[in-house]
């Protein structure tokens, strides 16, 4: 049960790092929505489409942290998988975000 309760804590504060890091850097890209500028590649039409997903996912698991779990963890699977396969590899620092995201979806495992 104190584990638990430390996983959680654990993943709301670096649930709320992230979105505080992650979101100037989301509105400094220029346009942040996907597939409306020709010039956006594969790459970057995957991370945009996730990353509303994910901030949204991080917010929604402070009360709901399964399923703001499961949405991070989807969101970046998702945008690594397509960017994986176009031929631009595993964006590394996501890495962070999916663990936040495990890490919620862990302190609710056992739970009916």
């Amino acid at each position: 049960m104190k584990i638990r309760l430390w996983a959680r804590w654990i993943a709301r504060i670096a649930g709320i790092a992230i979105v505080v890091l992650f979101l100037p850097f989301y509105f400094g890209y220029g346009n942040p929505l996907p597939f409306l500028n020709p010039d956006y590649t594969v790459h970057d039409n995957a991370w945009l489409t996730a990353f509303p997903f994910v901030f949204i996912g991080l917010i929604l698991a402070w009360r709901y942290p399964r399923i703001g779990g499961y949405m991070v963890v989807l969101a970046i699977l998702a945008a690594q998988t397509v960017t994986f396969f176009s031929g631009y590899g595993l964006v590394i620092p996501m890495i962070i975000p999916l663990l936040v995201g495990f890490l919620f979806v862990a302190s609710e495992m056992g739970k009916a």
